[in-house]
């Protein structure tokens, strides 16, 4: 299913803002560009959801671009599936492409978050 929409829901922008922390040393750059981030596309299939992006601000562009999949720590579990979610967030060219959340064991899943918890990692 392909779903058009503009904003980042709430629990895309905590899940975006958690993989930044965890990933500071390096990309410490990218809570700049949050403001600046719409939803392009979001596409779910049995088994997970991409949220794609696009940017309404340029950014200068870097003399190095970074490209990047980035984690975090954090645990994302889904009440109703048995294992918990991966989750990794596309930087190409030093900016934000997008957000891929999956389930393991190709455990069928429809894509929605709404129910989705998001367990921190204690420091």
């Amino acid at each position: 299913m392909d779903l058009e929409m503009n904003s980042l829901n709430e629990f895309e922008l905590v899940l975006i803002e958690t993989i930044i922390k965890d990933n500071l040393d390096k990309f410490s750059f990218l809570q700049n560009h949050l403001e600046f981030l719409n939803v392009e596309t979001r596409k779910s299939n049995d088994f997970g959801v991409v949220v794609t992006f696009k940017y309404l601000k340029d950014f200068p562009e870097d003399e190095e671009f970074v490209n990047a999949l980035l984690s975090a720590k954090s645990k994302l579990t889904i009440p109703r599936l048995k294992n918990e979610l991966t989750y990794c967030l596309d930087i190409t060219n030093s900016k934000i492409d997008f957000l891929d959340i999956l389930t393991n064991e190709k455990e069928l899943w429809d894509g929605n978050l709404n129910d989705a918890i998001l367990t921190l990692e204690q420091s």
